[in-house]
C-alpha cells in the first residue's frame, strides 16, 4: 500500500492513535473494499441497510435528509476524511438516515460490519474510538435539546440548524417555507423573516426562495 494512502487510513476516526504494528496486523485480517464515485453519483440512499462502515477518504459529498412530511429538507457538505453515520450502524433501525451524493469525484473505503465484531473489536483503541464517536453524537444532541430553553429567536434558529447538522462546521442548506419554519420556532412569520434578513445582512446566511444557505456553520453563534 502506498504511503499516502496508509497515512490517510490511519487518520480516519476509527483508527486514530492505533500503532503501525497493530494497524499492519489488522490489514492482514480485514477485507478493505475501495470504491470510487464520480461527481453526481448517489453513494448511499436514506433507508438503506448499514452493512458496511463507509469511510470517505477522498473528496466531498453532500448529505441530505427530509422531514417526515416532506416540508423540510436539510443538506450539508461532508469532506474527507469522515466516517459516515456510525451511529446508524447499530440499534433497532440499522439503516442510514440520509442520502449521500458525490459533490466531487470521491473515494470510499468500505469495511464489512462483521469485521467490527470479529477483528476491530479486539483492539482497545478501535473500541474506544467508536465509543467516543457514538458518545459525542449523543452529547451533541442532548446539548442542542436542553440549551434551547430561554433562547431568543436567533438562538433558536441557530440551535435548530446546528441540531440538524452531523458536522458542526462547513456549509449547510435548509429548504423550508417561512411559515413552516415559523411554526417550528414557535414564532410569527414576520419575526422569523426579520431575523433571517438580519443574519443575511451580517453575511452569516444567504436567503433564496424557500431556501436558507449557511456558508460556514461555525460562524453562527448562539
Amino acid at each position: 500500500m502506498e504511503l499516502p494512502m496508509y497515512d490517510t487510513l490511519l487518520s480516519l476516526p476509527l483508527f486514530q492513535g492505533m500503532s503501525q504494528v497493530d494497524f499492519n496486523s489488522l490489514l492482514q485480517k480485514v477485507r478493505l473494499d475501495f470504491v470510487r464515485y464520480e461527481e453526481g453519483s448517489t453513494i448511499i440512499s436514506a433507508g438503506e441497510r448499514c452493512k458496511s462502515f463507509a469511510f470517505l477518504i477522498n473528496g466531498s459529498v453532500e448529505s441530505s435528509r427530509s422531514g417526515m412530511d416532506g416540508n423540510l429538507i436539510f443538506m450539508e457538505q461532508v469532506d474527507a476524511p469522515c466516517l459516515i453515520e456510525p451511529y446508524s450502524m447499530f440499534g433497532r433501525a440499522g439503516s442510514y438516515q440520509r442520502t449521500y451524493t458525490a459533490l466531487t469525484p470521491c473515494s470510499f473505503l468500505m469495511v464489512d460490519k462483521q469485521y467490527i465484531y470479529t477483528e476491530l473489536g479486539k483492539y482497545n483503541i478501535c473500541r474506544m474510538n467508536l465509543l467516543n464517536i457514538l458518545s459525542g453524537r449523543v452529547q451533541q444532541l442532548d446539548s442542542h435539546m436542553w440549551t434551547m430553553e430561554g433562547m431568543d429567536l436567533r438562538g433558536r434558529i441557530t440551535r435548530f440548524i446546528k441540531g440538524l447538522s452531523d458536522i458542526q462546521t462547513g456549509s449547510k442548506k435548509l429548504c423550508v417555507k417561512m411559515n413552516d419554519l415559523a411554526t417550528l420556532m414557535d414564532a410569527t412569520r414576520l419575526n422569523v423573516s426579520r431575523e433571517l434578513n438580519a443574519l443575511e445582512a451580517e453575511g452569516l446566511i444567504s436567503l433564496r426562495r424557500k431556501e436558507i444557505f449557511i456558508p460556514a456553520l461555525e460562524k453562527l453563534t448562539t
